[in-house]
């Protein structure tokens, strides 16, 4: 009986272990494998998964590394789990691209405990060691900041999108474009309010500033999602003339640059951002020490060189 109940008790450990994140029982890494376990903040955001995909074809170069991922789904308290799950796993790294920068933190701290190297990707954590892979998001406001101050009539009226209240990247994209228009005394912000990175809510604040506003000049978006839900609410409401800035590059953003429906998208490059992290994938693999940060930059497109990002 005593048997039994160890048997017992061992299969209730695996089991609490394999109902996390990942809902399944973590497989036994292989001595001769390496292993890397890949939690992304959200499948359904089209670029965070624009760059998964892309991570997917880097790895193609080298068939020995085994990649396992985990949809977080904008949850923080399930992206710890999945971290939790990996390191489980006995994975021998850990590429994170973090719902939270704060929040994060524990689980990149227990990767570390664990030996783990870990990659955060195009986010950063506000603490614990890691490789940042990705691009200053200070940058992109700044980029938009600087086209909106060469592009905008004298006495402009403009409208701020935010991303999502309280992560830093919303915060340090707002804080680029605001320092970069600063010496445009004559640009009036009419209203600053959130859209939380998605297209219905870019949309649905777009149509109530349509209500409120009888004229404004632009709309200034932290991404491309917003962007184009501003977008189609300025067309189903006839308004045209209305600038539209948009960060990520996306290819139903490019398309309205194309079509003069939209003035600009700042390119965050998903490719190399991908190929960039698994390049240090590669590093730790050979032994080497991975660098703290690697950059990619952004890149300002409109219509005089929208073509060259087209595919």
């Amino acid at each position: 009986m005593k048997k039994l109940s160890k048997m017992l008790s061992a299969c209730a450990l695996a089991f609490a272990i394999g109902s996390g994140a990942l809902g399944v029982v973590p497989k036994a890494v292989a001595a001769d494998k390496f292993v890397v376990g890949y939690t992304n903040l959200q499948d359904t955001d089209v670029f965070t998964m624009r760059r998964k995909t892309e991570f997917i074809n880097a790895a193609k170069a080298d068939p020995s590394v085994d990649i396992r991922f985990a949809d977080a789904n904008g949850d923080i308290s399930r992206q710890l789990d999945q971290i939790d799950n990996f390191i489980a796993q006995g994975v021998t790294a850990i590429v994170v691209v973090p719902v939270d920068y704060n929040g994060i933190v524990p689980g990149v701290k227990k990767a570390n405990k664990a030996g783990i190297p870990v990659i955060a990707l195009g986010i950063a954590s506000a603490g614990g060691d890691y490789t940042f892979v990705g691009s200053q998001n200070v940058d992109a406001g700044r980029l938009q900041g600087e086209f909106m101050k060469a592009q905008l009539p004298r006495n402009a009226e403009i409208l701020y999108l935010q991303g999502e209240p309280g992560l830093y990247h919303s915060a340090e994209r707002l804080e680029g474009f605001t320092k970069a228009i600063t010496d445009r005394k004559d640009v009036k912000l009419l209203s600053n309010l959130p859209g939380n990175y998605d297209r219905a809510r870019g949309m649905k604040v777009t149509e109530d500033w349509i209500q409120r506003f009888p004229k404004f000049d632009a709309i200034i978006a932290a991404n491309d999602q917003m962007a184009l839900g501003a977008l189609q609410a300025l067309k189903s409401a006839g308004r045209k003339g209305v600038m539209i800035s948009g960060i990520d590059g996306t290819a139903d953003a490019l398309e309205a640059i194309r079509r003069g429906e939209m003035s600009q998208s700042i390119f965050q490059n998903a490719k190399g951002q991908a190929e960039a992290a698994f390049q240090v994938i590669s590093m730790i693999k050979k032994g080497e020490k991975p660098p703290k940060e690697v950059l990619v930059p952004f890149e300002s497109i409109d219509q005089k060189n929208v073509a060259n990002y087209m595919k």
